[in-house]
């Protein structure tokens, strides 16, 4: 029987006994190693010094070799048990007085007792009195014996011969498995109850398994294997049952990404593409863990089609990037305003000191200019964060082509470009934000600057429309440059936040644009030009 740890040992019952017991050795038999190991602590914390043997048998031999002082002994143990033990030891002259307790869990009733003192059995203690009961025995059985305070006589005990010994002990140990086979009746029917119980939760958990709503997989990781699926996986692989379990694999089980999966001993999830029986792909969420056991080579594979959901992803990541910028659009303001308006005012006080010098004049003005666009440039970044409408007047797009020109001198004789204007006549005025429009048309005539070789021509040309001539409608705006153009690919992702081709670039310039340009009711196209390099479109309606 194992000693239960949960009991504790009383603090009145873990005082050392009178006397010196540090030399008192006491012999624990036991056939559980574990309760022998807590009682030698248990033992040894207290002053004794305890010796270990796992039967009666071993006992016996140990008894011959070494002095001990006190044997307590289970009653329950192979090749020979604590009463046969007792009567053993009763016999030995060296031993016939020997302290001797039984300490037990099974042989509680008061006729087991009476029998253990009918044999010499000095103290009896059963096991669910605690540690500390038998810590209290011992300490007395040491005093009576071993301490300094005289010993009571001990009642003369009635020795049983032989045959009464062993009827005796035949009647216990018969009761005891008389006991011990109605246990295994009992367990026997509660194993029974178990089995149904866990056969109604298998058939619970099937019908969960092949009604669930995801698609579930059991794959042999060391195989690749499907072992088994439900309706969902069927459904969404267009197999039958029987065509899925005969494949080596599953249709989306090679590669990397679910090599991976298949080789983890913890629960993983991921996104990839699987192949239905038709050939069509579709973008899938997986998630795989093992089935129990980290020993267990089938794991669970979670396969959920999230198209419908990639989808809207996509719109929240935008979201959250405009977002995003709007922080990024209060930093900017925060953090170059206050800068930008030191130097604005003492660049109006350099032109107003150098009104009279024109060669220092001029160069001063377009920096003034310079900071007046960044001011604009801010603020509307700011106004697109904050959603604000534009302001639209009529404006001729000829003279918003030639304000542009002007603001990029400096980036034109840097890298010698040279510009061939085509700006169409009798064009009708458009409605816009002219500051808004400004930062559009500037932003797409210093790409195509950034874009083109030094020495190149970048033209820069206005009319009505495709498909508008001769009447209201679209006014358009065109840049050329001579660049290496851009992808089909690149092409896809041109108008997303902080997407860019640029390196240094912040991805912001054509997003922002084509916002602006929007909001203005207006068109931006990027696309490859004849003869090589990009023609970027814009288009504003005219006023109507």
């Amino acid at each position: 029987m194992q000693i239960d740890l949960s009991m504790t040992i009383p603090s009145e019952h873990t005082s050392r006994p009178p006397g010196d017991t540090r030399t008192l050795k006491v012999l624990l038999v036991d056939d559980i190693h574990e309760n022998l190991e807590l009682l030698e602590d248990v033992l040894s914390e207290n002053g004794y010094r305890p010796i270990m043997a796992r039967n009666g048998v071993e006992a016996l031999h140990l008894l011959k070799a070494e002095t001990v002082h006190m044997i307590v002994a289970d009653a329950m143990m192979p090749k020979m048990d604590g009463f046969q033990l007792c009567k053993e030891v009763r016999t030995l002259p060296a031993c016939s007085t020997l302290p001797f307790i039984i300490y037990t869990g099974n042989y509680v009733d008061a006729g087991d007792q009476e029998f253990a003192r009918s044999i010499g059995v000095d103290k009896y203690v059963v096991k669910y009195a605690g540690l500390g009961a038998l810590v209290q025995a011992i300490n007395e059985l040491a005093q009576q014996h071993y301490g300094r305070m005289p010993e009571e006589p001990a009642p003369a005990l009635e020795q049983l011969d032989d045959q009464e010994f062993l009827e005796k002990h035949r009647a216990i140990v018969i009761k005891k498995l008389e006991e011990k086979m109605a246990e295994l009746e009992m367990y026997a029917d509660t194993l029974i109850k178990k089995n149904r119980e866990i056969q109604a939760s298998e058939d619970r958990y099937r019908t969960l398994f092949d009604h669930a709503s995801i698609a579930i997989f059991v794959v042999d990781r060391e195989t690749g294997r499907v072992v088994d699926v439900n309706r969902a996986g069927l459904e969404m692989l267009g197999y039958e049952r029987e065509e899925l379990l005969a494949m080596a694999h599953l249709p989306f089980a090679a590669g990397e990404f679910t090599s991976t999966m298949l080789d983890t001993m913890h629960f993983a999830s991921g996104e990839t593409t699987i192949t239905r029986k038709g050939g069509d792909s579709v973008q899938v969420d997986i998630g795989v863990g093992p089935v129990t056991r980290p020993q267990d080579t089938r794991v669970l594979l979670y396969v959920r089609d999230i198209s419908e959901q990639k989808k809207m992803r996509e719109q929240l990541i935008q979201a959250d990037k405009m977002t995003l910028m709007g922080r990024l659009a209060a930093g900017i303001a925060h953090e170059i305003r206050n800068p930008l308006s030191a130097i604005a005012l003492n660049l109006q006080y350099l032109v107003f000191k150098t009104q009279t010098h024109t060669e220092l004049c001029d160069p001063l003005k377009d920096a003034l200019e310079g900071t007046r666009r960044i001011e604009a440039v801010i603020e509307n970044t700011l106004n697109l964060a904050r959603v604000t409408p534009p302001v639209l007047k009529e404006e001729a797009i000829n003279d918003l082509a030639r304000q542009v020109l002007g603001f990029i001198k400096i980036s034109v004789q840097q890298k010698d470009i040279h510009f061939a204007t085509h700006l169409a006549d009798g064009l009708p005025p458009v409605m816009i934000d002219v500051k808004q429009m400004q930062q559009v048309v500037l932003n797409v005539v210093q790409n195509a600057i950034d874009a083109s070789p030094d020495g190149a021509t970048v033209e820069l040309t206005t009319g009505i429309a495709a498909g508008q001539a001769g009447g209201p409608g679209m006014v358009e705006l065109a840049v050329r440059d001579l660049g290496p153009g851009i992808s089909a690919e690149q092409r896809k992702h041109l108008f997303e936040q902080f997407y860019t081709t640029k390196s240094g670039g912040t991805g912001l310039g054509l997003s922002i644009s084509k916002q602006i340009i929007e909001k203005h009711k207006g068109e931006i196209r990027i696309d490859p030009a004849e003869g090589g390099g990009t023609i970027v479109r814009i288009s504003l309606p005219t006023h109507s």
